[in-house]
């Protein structure tokens, strides 16, 4: 799987794309995620969409319903991988359209024509979810050394960052791609965490990433706690899996 990395210089750098062709509601949503301090990436149709998403982890997606094939674009973004827990707007005109999103996977509806305000608000309103997912998916680096098991034996490895969903090593030995691991290590405040994971990718430069499926114990509430204090001491790297 391609691996994505991202310089993060505060808690919500946010990233969204725009399925529209029409001109006020492309300057709505440019607007309001200008004011909230995002970027926006424009994308005409639902191809489009399709091929930029499957590039790139974005944090939300306005998908204008007047669009032919923007229902289909929502269900294929929800079917997906990466954006699939993503925050999607509908942007819709009629109470027709709004069940119909709503019932495709959006989250939330902006009825046109759009504001600059309209749009800020929602973004306002939907941040908490767009944290989580955030929190999902960025790594904290670290440099701790981890311990993994797999059918083919123990190695010893570095665990180079860290989130709530997953992890990026440098291996020793290679590991399969979607082989089941075992993996274990301390955090910096000394508290033993273990669990299970899945090969997400790996590489010739001695890389691999590790999506976890499990946490052992109070493995999960451990790590969750260190990462909130990490969050509020500074700038932070991700590698996505």
């Amino acid at each position: 799987m391609e691996k994505h990395t991202k310089a993060m210089t505060s808690p919500l750098e946010l990233e969204f794309v725009l399925l529209s062709n029409d001109y006020a509601t492309m300057n709505a949503v440019s607007g309001g995620v200008k004011k909230y301090g995002a970027k926006f990436n424009l994308v005409p149709t639902p191809k489009a969409a399709r091929e930029c998403l499957s590039r790139r982890k974005v944090d939300g997606v306005f998908v204008d319903t007047a669009v032919d094939g923007a229902l289909e674009l929502i269900e294929a973004i929800r079917a997906g991988t990466s954006n699939c827990k993503g925050v999607i707007f509908g942007c819709i005109l009629t109470t027709k359209e709004s069940t119909a999103a709503l019932n495709a996977g959006a989250n939330f509806l902006l009825r046109k024509p759009l504001s600059v305000e309209s749009v800020a608000l929602h973004l306002t309103i939907a941040k908490d979810l767009m944290l989580r997912e955030w929190r999902r998916y960025f790594r904290h680096a670290v440099n701790f050394p981890v311990v993994l098991r797999d059918a083919d034996g123990e190695q010893h490895a570095r665990l180079i960052n860290l989130s709530e969903e997953g992890m990026a090593l440098r291996i020793a030995k290679p590991v399969k791609h979607l082989s089941i691991v075992d993996f274990a290590f301390e955090l910096s405040f000394g508290v033993h965490v273990s669990g299970k994971g899945q090969v997400a990718w790996s590489n010739t430069e001695g890389m691999a990433g590790i999506l976890v499926q499990t946490f052992h114990g109070k493995g999960r509430e451990f790590v969750e706690a260190w990462l909130t204090t990490q969050e509020k001491l500074g700038p932070k790297v991700s590698i996505l899996v």
